[in-house]
């Protein structure tokens, strides 16, 4: 199935990421972790919060808030939440292993929203509603602080 519109924006968002983390690999420590959180605070949370204001609950309207793509969406975003405070809060050692578990996790959740979530919402919510979401998604995504993909 082709992706929607919407939904293909979200990945590039996450191809964006992927690629700016990856860039990262050849700053020293202090520096890898230090713009990972700014990439956390500039996009990744807003981008999270986005989908929790306005894709999960319109979901959620159409099927059981209790489905295992709804949960498991908003688990890891709480995850990717302890992971940016555990980061930030690191120092010496202990802050070069906190930036690789965001990395590791931020990789794994863009992965299964890709590979599971983004598939539900198309299915479940359609193209259509999904562009008439998009408004309101980017929005919120502003609103939050997010920068918008280029």
């Amino acid at each position: 199935m082709t992706p929607c519109p919407e939904l293909r924006r979200l990945a590039g968002e996450h191809a964006r990421w992927r690629a700016e983390v990856a860039g990262f690999g050849g700053a020293d420590a202090p520096a890898f972790a230090e713009r990972l959180l700014d990439l956390w605070d500039e996009e990744i949370l807003a981008h999270c919060r986005g989908e929790e204001d306005v894709l999960l609950p319109e979901l959620a309207g159409r099927i059981s808030e209790a489905d295992a793509a709804i949960v498991f969406t908003l688990g890891d975003h709480v995850v990717l939440r302890r992971l940016a405070r555990e980061l930030r809060a690191a120092d010496g050692p202990a802050r070069a292993a906190a930036a690789e578990n965001l990395a590791r996790k931020l990789e794994e959740h863009a992965a299964f929203e890709e590979r599971t979530l983004f598939p539900v919402l198309q299915e479940t919510l359609g193209c259509v509603r999904l562009a008439e979401l998009a408004g309101e998604l980017a929005g919120r995504e502003r609103s939050a602080g997010g920068r918008r993909a280029r």
